[in-house]
């Protein structure tokens, strides 16, 4: 009896603490972390300069109006997008209408003087106007009498008062003709001043629709529907909205390195959105009180999403050609302000502290110091995980 309860004891003992025991191998199954690696490699990742700055409109007016009038129309309000030629604001036009129904009566009046109607002002000539062509014939006629006058009193045909009041005669038709061209070229002086002014009328009733000189927003409206005008009176404020212009301060340590026609990406304080540009405009001086450079970029904005006056961070690329490596954003871990990442070495856990740079986009970082060419890095970490614990790759 003795002997078989000893066996069932050695039997027991070697069940629970053998090698191959089932609770070690389960224990050893269970430390076995299954993880995905991602193996790093260099990759572009440029060179850039970050500054702070601000958005303008690249172009900002307050329209204004060249006529005096009362506003009939307002065609927009603050906010509204027009395009270059729209009609913002219309005057009461009755009075223009009028002055220019009076020009053109004034110009056919002239013409009419001139004989000219139905031709071209153009290719007028003072010979050919009725009085300027009585008035030579009168003076031919003059001169033939005289002429003839004068060959008659040679032969003592006539006496010599008779030759000398055909020359006075002759003499008083030369200064008609004079006269008569004198009148019709004050006379066509006075069309063209009167065309002057019928092209001022028109003007005038054309300046009475106000139109957007440009395409844009209104910022402002000013007038109201039914309020007298004068001339260069506000009647809103319009700004162009694409493209804006960015303004940023570049610190002086990082100012050489910024160039004409390098790209600019630039982000919204409080806001996902980036949009690309280019710099066009860079300061001659360093500024002296805070020592930084002032550059400008233009920024497309067709969908009107940004706005002038924004705040933005703007991201300048100096180097497209450089490269470096990354890491997903999960793959760090941080611990008292220390960043590390998780390798897979000889199938189990080891870990280094790493240098990080910049955010790339949403999920990838710049690592600057603590990984090289190779490295197997554990693509999703946790804080749970520890040195040296052995992991399957899947």
């Amino acid at each position: 009896m003795l002997r078989f309860v000893t066996a069932i004891c050695v039997a027991f003992l070697c069940s629970c603490t053998g090698p191959y025991s089932t609770e070690k191998v389960a224990a050893k199954e269970q430390s076995t972390l299954t993880v995905a690696v991602e193996r790093i490699a260099e990759g572009p990742i440029p060179e850039v300069v970050e500054a702070n700055g601000e958005l303008f409109a690249e172009e900002s007016a307050n329209v204004t109006t060249k006529v005096p009038g009362r506003v009939e129309k307002l065609n927009v309000d603050l906010g509204t997008i027009v395009k270059q030629g729209d009609i913002i604001a219309e005057l009461e036009k009755t009075d223009y209408l009028f002055r220019l129904r009076q020009s053109e009566a004034l110009v056919e009046q002239t013409r009419a003087r001139l004989g000219i109607q139905g031709r071209n002002d153009d290719n007028f000539k003072p010979e050919d106007t009725a009085t300027v062509r009585e008035a030579a014939a009168a003076l031919k006629e003059a001169r033939f009498i005289m002429e003839t006058t004068d060959r008659l009193a040679k032969e003592g045909v006539v006496s010599k008062i008779d030759f000398e009041k055909s020359q006075v005669r002759a003499q008083g038709s030369e200064a008609h003709y004079q006269g008569a061209l004198a009148e019709v070229m004050q006379t066509r002086s006075q069309l063209t001043e009167r065309r002057a002014q019928l092209e001022l009328a028109r003007q005038q009733l054309t300046d009475a629709t106000i139109r957007a000189p440009f395409s844009g927003a209104i910022t402002k409206r000013v007038a109201s529907i039914g309020e007298y005008l004068a001339p260069n009176s506000t009647v809103v404020t319009l700004v162009r909205q694409h493209p804006l212009r960015v303004r940023l301060e570049v610190p002086e340590r990082q100012a050489a390195r910024v160039q004409k026609g390098q790209r600019i990406d630039i982000r919204l304080d409080g806001s996902p959105l980036i949009r690309a540009g280019r710099v066009v405009r860079l300061s001659p001086e360093i500024g002296a009180q805070n020592r930084t450079l002032l550059i400008e970029g233009e920024i497309p904005n067709e969908d009107g999403v940004l706005r002038p006056g924004s705040f933005v961070t703007g991201i300048i690329t100096v180097n497209a050609s450089a490269r470096g490596f990354t890491v997903p954003r999960s793959a760090l871990v941080s611990f008292a302000g220390v960043e590390r990442v998780y390798l897979v070495k000889n199938g189990v856990l080891d870990e280094s502290i790493t240098r990080t740079g910049r955010r790339l986009n949403a999920d990838r970082v710049e690592i600057l110091e603590g990984l090289k060419e190779g490295d197997a890095v554990v693509a999703q970490a946790s804080d749970r995980m520890s040195k040296g614990t052995p992991v399957k790759v899947r």
